[in-house]
C-alpha cells in the first residue's frame, strides 16, 4: 500500500502552491459577531475561487476563533473553500 495521495494538491501537481497570510486584529474583533469577527476570512475564501492561492497562513490556532465552535466554522468555511491551512506556530503560552 502506497501513502502517496494524488489529486488535487498531490505530488504531480507541477506548479508550486501559492500562499497568502491571514491575520486578525484580536482587541479590535473579540466581541464581533462572528460573520463581522471574519469577514475578511469570507472576503479571502470568496477570493479564492480565482485561483490565484491554494494555501493560507496562520500565525497560530487562535486566528481562527476564539472558541472551539469559531474555529471550527473557520475550518469548514477554508474547507468548503477548498483552502489547505499552514499553521506557523503554536498557540502562545502553550508549552508542548
Amino acid at each position: 500500500m502506497s501513502n502517496v495521495i494524488e489529486g488535487h494538491f498531490g505530488p504531480a501537481k507541477k506548479q508550486r502552491m501559492k500562499a497568502v497570510t491571514y491575520a486578525r486584529d484580536f482587541e479590535k474583533t473579540k466581541n464581533l459577531p462572528y460573520e463581522q469577527k471574519f469577514a475578511n476570512l469570507f472576503a479571502l475564501c470568496d477570493e479564492a475561487a480565482s485561483g490565484k492561492f491554494e494555501t493560507v497562513i496562520i500565525a497560530y490556532p487562535e486566528v481562527l476563533g476564539d472558541t472551539y465552535e469559531e474555529a471550527m466554522i473557520s475550518l469548514s468555511l477554508l474547507a468548503k473553500a477548498g483552502l489547505l491551512v499552514a499553521v506557523a506556530g503554536a498557540s502562545p503560552g502553550v508549552s508542548i
